[in-house]
């Protein structure tokens, strides 16, 4: 197996767990770094310390959110190495580095322009936050799509992979089992949310509180996110025909189970 190293970024946070993860890819002739992170030179500088002189042959990029993109530019700068994401690589682009060869998978669900890297060799795949090492990614609207990041889910799960490498947390031995369980949690949600519009309509912002209130309490950033992914839940169920949305008694839209 190719050799991987992290380097995680210091912005911990709710949303990223302890941190980003960059990982770097190979060894000489050249390696590759995917997620170079947030724009921060102590993370820049322990980038460059743990690729250890041998030259990086690409830079790449599973999405463009904030704390996976930024550093790109300043890295690509001092290393003359070239950023390669989406749409620039399309899905199923072969980026060979050194000894590596990497097949970039256009994952969306998460966000639109994510990829996620498989090495089809060693089996594994570099998930960016497709997958994280744990906990469930957030599928928010309206960037995220409930409907794609399931398909993008079912895509990982047909390649079998052994090992997954996150953007944030540790490292997913049993690759299999996670897969399955982030499948299954999505469609727990879904069926969370049917069952609660049986028991009659309401507000996004009414159903949040429905179907949450046991899992985030009385934090509001916490229920303001909820109802984002809630949302992205909602536009899938719409898109199917299997909820409606139409003006409630206050005039909010409001959401009912389709006769």
């Amino acid at each position: 197996m190719a050799t991987v190293r992290r380097v995680r970024a210091d912005n911990p946070g709710p949303y990223t767990g302890p941190g980003t993860n960059t990982w770097i890819v190979g060894d000489e002739p050249a390696v590759a770094v995917i997620d170079p992170g947030p724009d921060d030179d102590a993370h820049l500088a322990a980038i460059e310390r743990a690729v250890g002189g041998v030259p990086i042959g690409v830079i790449l990029v599973t999405h463009s959110h904030p704390d996976h993109l930024p550093l790109a530019a300043r890295l690509s700068e001092r290393s003359r190495a070239r950023v390669a994401r989406f749409p620039e690589l399309h899905d199923n682009d072969v980026v060979r580095v050194g000894r590596l060869s990497l097949v970039a998978l256009h994952t969306p669900g998460h966000a639109p322009d994510h990829l996620a890297f498989w090495m089809a060799e060693d089996r594994v795949l570099f998930t960016g936050d497709l997958i994280l090492g744990r906990g469930s990614s957030m599928v928010t609207y309206p960037e995220g799509d409930v409907a794609a990041y399931l398909r993008s889910l079912q895509r990982v799960a047909e390649l079998e992979p052994r090992l997954l490498f996150p953007g944030h947390w540790d490292p997913v031995e049993d690759a299999p089992a996670k897969v399955a369980d982030y499948i299954a949690h999505r469609r727990q949600r879904e069926r969370q949310v049917v069952d609660e519009l049986g028991r009659g309509p309401g507000s996004a912002a009414d159903l949040t509180r429905r179907v949450y209130a046991g899992e985030v309490g009385s934090d509001e950033r916490l229920m303001a996110a909820a109802e984002m992914t809630l949302r992205a839940h909602l536009k899938k169920l719409v898109d199917e025909g299997r909820v409606s949305a139409g003006p409630g008694p206050a005039g909010e839209e409001t959401f009912s189970l389709t006769a």
